[in-house]
């Protein structure tokens, strides 16, 4: 560039000098070259900025992409490891995976191909308006396997009831005063039916949500882990609570039956 600027004036103050050398010899001829090679060597310095700019944002926008291709492996691989996530879940959400590295990795073939910054610097914005990894996706795996190991106690502490009831009816048969432990077993029991509801309804509001609205996504986490903590974990700890004066009424009951039982002759 620094040449044909100086060939061009040198053409120019050729001209000027053949059509009237009393005007070209006012000229400063020496000085408008130095300018020529100021301005060439200011395009050449912009023009190299320009591409080391270029070349520095497809770097940083590379290495955006793959931290986020392998914080999607690592989830993929959480996901089928985890016992606690059904199969239909693990399906949806390793088909979620799968589209996010495919769209990142045609995304950063697309920035590394870019050779105008503008361009370049619209394509990696997409790599944050487009891919909430960090935002949406990690936070909904995590509360989808809290609610689903919370769904697990609920089941396993449901599945004890019949065992337990029928302990009742024999205490009961015995003409044992059962009705202490027939009001907490049916205090349980309820609880269980209202964490279930809820955890499931949770359950299907993190699963609806999609992974392009921060915002709905910050306020769906929000309401479910607020559910969690007020009605979930409460409702277990009332449960534990329950069991608690549950096992002291067996304890006296038992206790109580053995003592009224007739001790063995000695004669």
């Amino acid at each position: 560039m620094k040449k044909l600027l100086t060939l061009t004036i040198t053409v120019l103050l050729l001209g000027c000098v053949i059509s009237g050398g009393v005007y070209a010899a006012g000229l400063d001829v020496p000085g408008l070259v130095r300018g020529v090679d100021r301005l060439a060597n200011q395009a050449t310095r912009a023009a190299e900025r320009k591409a080391q700019g270029l070349e520095t944002l497809i770097q940083r926008a590379d290495k955006m992409i793959g931290m986020r291709i392998s914080s999607l492996n690592t989830i993929n691989t959480r996901i089928q490891n985890d016992n606690r996530l059904t199969s239909d879940q693990k399906n949806s959400l390793t088909n979620e995976v799968q589209n996010d590295i495919a769209g990142l990795t045609a995304l950063k073939q697309k920035i590394d191909a870019d050779t105008d910054l503008v361009a370049a610097r619209a394509n990696a914005k997409e790599i944050v308006t487009n891919y909430y990894i960090y935002a949406v996706f990690e936070p909904k795996i995590r509360l989808l396997i809290t609610l689903n190991n919370l769904a697990a106690v609920d089941a396993n502490l449901a599945a004890q009831l019949p065992e337990i009831q029928n302990l009742v009816n024999d205490l009961k048969s015995q003409g044992k005063d059962t009705t202490g432990l027939q009001s907490y077993l049916s205090d349980i029991s309820q609880e269980l039916k209202t964490i279930s509801v809820d955890i499931n309804s949770n359950i299907a509001k993190v699963e609806a949500l999609g992974n392009g609205n921060v915002s709905e996504a910050e306020q769906i986490f929000s309401t479910v882990r607020q559910d969690i903590a007020n009605t979930t974990r409460a409702g277990f700890a009332k449960i534990r609570a329950d069991f608690g004066q549950m096992r002291n009424l067996f304890k006296q009951l038992i206790a109580g039956s053995r003592s009224s039982t007739p001790s063995a002759s000695t004669d």
